[in-house]
């Protein structure tokens, strides 16, 4: 059996790696002799230990003996083994037959062990628990990626950085002279300041380390892609067949050759590799670094280089993109927070499964791989661009494809990267191009788009300057920075390239930073999403308007961000049949900013897989780097035709994947349950299909509709009968949770448009002038007497807010203005506003773990504000059971499901997304019904209710007034039956159910106590 799992194995890689299968003799330095062992050409060595079925345990024990031994053919020891186990059928099969058995069955048994670096005794196994299961392919790829342990990318990655600081310290020049121009031109092509004083001043304010970290970074990059390039013997285009040597071979003692390294890439530039050696040149070059510079620089950066070789760093695609997170900086405007190589690894699997190959084919099949076409509009390191790549690489090899053949078509007509930062191309290009350094190509689709200012007058915005149907070469044009700088033919063949439909897959990760400044801590910036590399106010304003001249016409909104252009972009680019492929905030699963895109996923889109994480803090949710905001993957393919009935699949994990390993697998095991069939969640409280690696729980899934409007289902959510309960409740159907039964109580529901109307916007209200109008005809202050004019409910001061009726928190005086404006009209608008005064407020952003209402009632009626837009009755009368309704724990259910929970803890919504929150349909109570919500509410307007992460506290057994206000809402108003209420009951348990999703208590360590004199905060065991 190990012979024939090795001969199949051999086969599925010809020439990658070479297999030792049951040989004895001498196959480790130390005695004995491993089942089969896999010698990687681009990695350490895997041991495979087998058993026959049900020998667990002498599989799992013999592969962790195996752990640091030395084979006699590898300079690595062995740092990953797998135990495997034979299906029983297997004993019965000898010869062919056992080979065919092999190549057809889905029951091999595996487990990965991995040995923690420099620790004798730790290893990791994965899964943690129970076994992977699965075909002689997906074993296959396991050996392959273990063949790259994940603790020697951390450390290799630790020490390029600590390389690129050593050299950082040595770039001593002073910053200034023509010298620092010219780095800051090369570092920062998009710098609108031509004046050289100006240029000064952006360098300077670079000295904190980054700008000296990227060029650093760019130049040893180029050093371990030269130092591939030898070892591969690559030749250059000389009339000798020049051979590519060593770095080493530049330093003559103590001497650097500076100009025979420059004319070395010269002589590969001929050939090729423009984005990697190209500024790395200009950044060694005698223009940039004097000799005695470059030669302290160069020297320091040859050793880190010398030793990430030597290490494996060539082997690794996850460690340039890792570091390149860990150097930049310059996060706040540019928004380039990349991606995570687990996710990436995560997504690549979602966008190319391997039941469905790009283009129709199967995977052997090189000619219709090599027209496809895999696209990254703002590729950042090239961590996705690669990720897609190395799988569809991988899979065409394990098919009996040849991807060396195949790397040259792809580089030069399949792999378009583009991005702002040239660093950031250029770290691409290393990433792509490194995969076969010594497979040559002509050209690659990789550029550096221009951005800002542009020469000649006009502003160019980067990659969205190809939404339009015909874009113009000349207008991409001069500043645009290009593979080897081929100049107007390469940008004209670039652009016919990339024209709309041409694209088997799209896969991003776009900027998220919004359009408006309404945060506070971008409040001085016009325009945040194009306020990068030191744009001027006005050409802020000249791109935002581009942009939004570029989209018309499109769902894209500027206040999503520009993620929803992207995605626009993205839905032009690809073709019928094609895939989409994204990390997105987790708003564009359910911000009202994002219905448009929804509205064209649900009609355009097939395939739909979303993917988020429930966790308590965002950070944690996110699937990027320093976001600091949940997030989702979202992948789906371009319907050839309108979708009827639209459903998505959506897969919840517990927990981020952890390593690009558990990432893959997590998407094979997502990809497997959905041909397997799935739960629905309108078939009701039935339960979830688990993803499991072995015995090892990662989340779950549900297929769902996709609703007509509003947010889209189980987003993050943890306890997936949360979302199924939720669900049959907007429809007015309350079922009995936690009870085994299929039975519920009907309910009458409504959205709040239609029985309501929201107030105004709160810029409506108290803005400034815009467009020389008064927006705003309020000034707004604090209460100067004890009976306001104009009140208003405007803020949050949570303390304030436990019981159900809350006091107004400022007025309003209506603006006198100059002679500019017309006083009547902003009378006008002052009367129309004053109009919208009500009692019940709305909760538009509520803060789970530490407010305790949904919805806030004022004594008299007040104008709605920012924190609390009004809802308008017609019938004031119907304000006491809308109350009641939204501040019970079905109402905060609703709200739950609804709002926007892209910040931890929160659920949001807008002032024109209220209407579109289910709720009670007042409309349906009669007058008697009326009478009674009106006398609970006034029984209950006296108590204190908890935070709605303590909305079942287990410290203090319940949140009292919140059980009472449930009870009166649904036995008293709408007559419900009391076993509802009763202990352990329905409502007892959604209590506990929320109280216990992350979304809700957000990871929060403290719990509020309410006192006879008020209320203290405590700390609680973590949750």
């Amino acid at each position: 059996m190990n012979v024939a799992l090795g001969e199949v194995l051999a086969d599925m890689r010809r020439g990658s790696w070479e297999v030792i299968a049951d040989q004895r003799g001498r196959v480790l330095k130390e005695r004995g002799w491993p089942d089969v062992l896999v010698l990687d050409a681009a990695g350490w060595p895997v041991v495979i230990e087998a058993k026959h079925h049900p020998n667990h345990a002498g599989a799992e024990d013999d592969a962790d003996a195996r752990l640091g031994k030395h084979p006699v053919d590898s300079r690595y020891p062995i740092e990953t083994a797998i135990a495997l186990v034979y299906p029983p059928e297997f004993q019965r099969l000898d010869g062919e037959a056992l080979r065919k058995a092999i190549r057809a069955t889905e029951a091999l048994e595996y487990a990965l062990y991995t040995k923690v670096v420099d620790d004798e005794r730790e290893t990791e196994r994965l899964p943690e628990s129970g076994w992977l299961r699965g075909s002689a392919i997906d074993l296959a790829m396991l050996v392959h990626r273990a063949a790259t342990p994940a603790p020697r990318v951390e450390a290799l990655a630790d020490a390029l950085a600590e390389g690129v600081d050593a050299a950082a310290e040595q770039f001593d020049f002073p910053f200034g002279g023509e010298r620092g121009i010219a780095l800051a031109g090369v570092l920062n092509p998009g710098v609108e300041e031509e004046d050289p004083e100006e240029r000064r001043r952006v360098l300077a304010r670079s000295d904190t380390g980054q700008s000296r970290r990227m060029a650093m970074t760019v130049i040893l990059n180029a050093l371990v892609f030269h130092e591939s390039l030898a070892a591969a013997e690559f030749r250059v285009p000389d009339d000798d067949g020049h051979v590519v040597p060593s770095v080493g071979t530049f330093w003559d003692g103590a001497t650097f050759l500076q100009a025979k390294l420059l004319a070395e890439w010269d002589a590969i530039l001929e050939r090729n590799y423009w984005p990697i050696f190209d500024s790395a040149r200009e950044m060694l070059g005698p223009d940039v670094m004097p000799v005695t510079t470059a030669a302290k620089v160069a020297y320091r950066l040859w050793e880190t280089a010398n030793h990430l070789v030597q290490g494996g760093m060539t082997r690794s695609h996850d460690l340039t993109g890792t570091v390149f997170q860990r150097l930049i900086a310059d996060r706040k405007f540019l928004a380039t927070y990349y991606t995570r190589p687990e996710a990436a690894a995560l997504l690549a699997g979602l966008a190319l499964p391997r039941e469905r190959p790009p283009g129709g084919a199967d995977w052997a099949d090189a000619e219709t791989l090599a027209g496809v076409q895999i696209g990254d509009f703002a590729c950042g390191t090239g961590t996705l661009l690669s990720a897609a790549y190395s799988r569809l690489s991988l899979l065409h090899e394990l098919h009996g494809g040849d991807p060396k053949a195949l790397h040259g078509p792809m580089m030069e007509n399949g792999l378009f990267g583009l991005d702002v930062l040239e660093t950031a191309v250029h770290l691409t290009a290393t990433m792509l191009a490194g995969a076969h350094p010594d497979a040559p190509f002509d050209g690659e689709r990789l550029m550096t788009m221009p951005y800002g200012a542009q020469e000649g007058g006009g502003v160019s915005i980067g990659s969205l300057e190809l939404l339009p149907d015909e874009v113009q070469a000349a207008f991409i044009g001069k500043r645009a920075r290009t593979s080897g700088a081929r100049g107007e033919r390469y940008v004209a063949d670039f652009v016919n390239h990339v024209g709309h439909g041409r694209f088997d897959l799209v896969i991003m990760n776009p900027p998220f930073v919004r359009n408006t400044n309404h945060e506070s801590s971008r409040a001085d910036v016009p325009v945040p999403a194009y306020a990068a590399f030191e744009t001027s106010a006005g050409t802020q304003a000249l791109m935002a308007a581009r942009e939004k001249r570029l989209a018309s016409g499109s769902p894209a909104d500027g206040n999503a961000g520009l993620a929803s252009f992207f995605t626009e972009l993205a839905h032009r680019k690809v073709r019928s049949g094609g895939t989409i492929a994204e990390v997105l905030p987790l708003s564009a699963l359910s911000g009202s900013s994002w219905r448009a895109t929804r509205e064209r996923w649900r009609s355009h889109a097939g395939d739909v897989v979303a993917v988020t994480i429930a966790a308590g803090k965002s950070a944690e949710a996110s699937f990027s780097n320093d976001t600091g905001i949940a997030e989702c993957l979202v992948a789906a393919s371009r319907a050839r035709e309108a979708q009827t009935a639209p459903r998505g699949v959506f897969a919840v994990l517990n927990r981020q994947p952890g390593s690009t390993m558990r990432g893959e697998l997590i998407a094979h095991a997502i990809q497997a349950a959905i041909g397997n069939g799935l739960r629905r969640l309108d078939d009701g409280p039935l339960g979830t299909t688990p993803i499991m690696l072995g015995d090892e729980y990662f989340g779950h899934l549900l297929d769902c509709p996709l609703p007509d409007d509003g947010p889209w289902p189980l987003v993050g959510v943890a306890d997936v009968e949360l979302a199924q309960v939720a669900y049959r409740l907007a429809h007015g159907r309350l079922a009995n949770v936690g009870q085994a039964t299929t039975a519920h109580t009907d309910i009458p529901v409504a959205l709040i448009g239609e029985v309501a109307e929201r107030g105004p916007i709160d810029r409506d209200i108290d803005s400034d002038e815009r467009d020389g109008t008064v927006r705003g005809p309020f000034e707004r202050r604090k209460i100067t007497s004890g009976a306001p004019s104009c009140p208003m409910l405007w803020a949050h001061d949570a303390k304030k807010e436990r019981r159900l009726v809350v006091e107004p928190d400022a007025e309003g005086q209506i603006k006198s203005v100059d002679a500019r404006f017309d006083q009547q009209v902003v009378n006008e608008k002052a009367a129309r506003i004053q109009a919208t005064a009500t009692r019940a407020h709305y909760n538009r952003d509520l803060q789970f773990n530490s407010q305790s209402l949904v919805v806030a009632m004022t004594e008299r009626p007040c104008i709605g504000g920012r924190a609390w837009p009004s809802v308008i009755f017609e019938n004031p009368d119907h304000e006491y059971a809308f109350a009641l309704w939204s501040n019970s724990t079905l109402g905060l259910l609703l709200h739950w499901w609804t709002a926007n929970k892209t910040q931890s803890g929160r659920g949001s919504t807008t002032v024109t997304g209220i209407p579109r929150i289910p709720t009670l349909d007042v409309r349906e109570l009669s007058d008697e019904q009326h009478e009674r919500a009106r006398a609970a509410f006034e029984s209950l307007r006296n108590e204190r209710f908890l935070p709605f992460d303590q909305i079942d506290d287990e410290e203090n057994g319940s949140d009292p007034a919140r059980a009472e206000l449930d009870r009166a809402l649904l036995v008293d108003v709408l007559g419900l039956p009391e076993s509802l209420c009763a202990t352990g009951g329905p409502l007892e348990t959604l209590r506990r159910k929320l109280a216990a999703e992350p979304q809700i208590h957000g990871g929060k360590r403290t719990r509020v106590v309410f006192t006879d004199t008020g209320e203290r905060t405590e700390r609680r065991a973590a949750r």
